[in-house]
């Protein structure tokens, strides 16, 4: 499972559900529909190469195939019919992405729980920075857009960051032989350190120190300074979120 196509595919998943996800905390009224067209586009063209690299290594009989294709055109349809007001059609079509997205995850983890919810929270972080970050160029188009919709969701980066620092902590100690002195495990002593400190540095204490001051950046409405930052932790979300990705499937870790 650790091949270099089933972490791509896991991390275009992850954008594509993270991202669509989180357009509930944009009201579409206030944002009008172009926005949803742009997030939705994001999901679509995520969850489309995604299915391409399943369909590289299975079989498209598969059921996972199948709910790759719900989402893909549930996040088509909303690009394409969504309206200025949400509709009960569109709820339907969110609730339908999200579902189908839910369940290729549960296949993508082999059905077991507890990498499932650590899936979730690379899902959640992933998502909901990469959301802020496009939404933060929408102030360009509408500039009497609420903040709130980026207050909310940098609180909710808070709580998924103190989530996952916990755990890969945690999870740290409890596999601390990975990291003792001349072991021969995974990659050796200096790689798996070099992995564990650029995930905490970079996908943690960049990401923390950052989302403090963009929530700084929105309090007083400069919303452009703060989606400049907004675009870092973007990349460092990546990044980090890549390096976790590749020590789960490669390793069985949680970190």
């Amino acid at each position: 499972m650790g091949s270099i196509t089933s972490i791509a595919e896991f991390f275009l998943l992850s954008v594509a559900f993270g991202v669509g996800l989180f357009s509930f905390l944009a009201d579409s009224k206030e944002t009008g529909a172009g926005f949803l067209k742009l997030v939705s586009s994001i999901g679509f063209t995520c969850i489309g190469l995604a299915l391409a690299l399943h369909l590289s290594e299975e079989s498209p009989s598969k059921p996972m195939a199948a709910l790759y294709i719900v989402a893909f055109l549930s996040f088509l349809a909303i690009y394409f019919f969504h309206g200025e007001k949400k509709s009960l059609v569109m709820w339907l079509l969110y609730g339908s992405q999200n579902i189908a997205c839910a369940l290729v995850l549960y296949f993508f983890m082999s059905f077991k729980t507890i990498p499932y919810f650590f899936a979730a929270t690379s899902v959640a972080l992933l998502g909901v920075i990469t959301y802020l970050m496009v939404m933060g160029h929408w102030y360009l188009v509408t500039p009497k857009l609420s903040v709130r919709p980026l207050d909310i969701g940098i609180k909710i980066c808070w709580v998924v960051l103190v989530l996952k620092i916990l755990w890969s902590t945690t999870n740290s100690f409890e596999n601390a032989h990975y990291f003792s002195a001349g072991t021969t495990k995974a990659g050796g002593y200096a790689f798996n350190w070099m992995m564990l400190l650029m995930r905490y540095l970079w996908g943690y204490v960049v990401i923390g120190v950052m989302s403090f001051y963009t929530w700084r950046l929105i309090k007083i409405r400069s919303t452009q300074s703060a989606t400049g930052i907004l675009y870092a932790m973007t990349f460092f979300v990546f990044v980090g979120e890549l390096i976790s990705i590749y020590l789960h499937f490669t390793y069985g870790l949680f970190i």
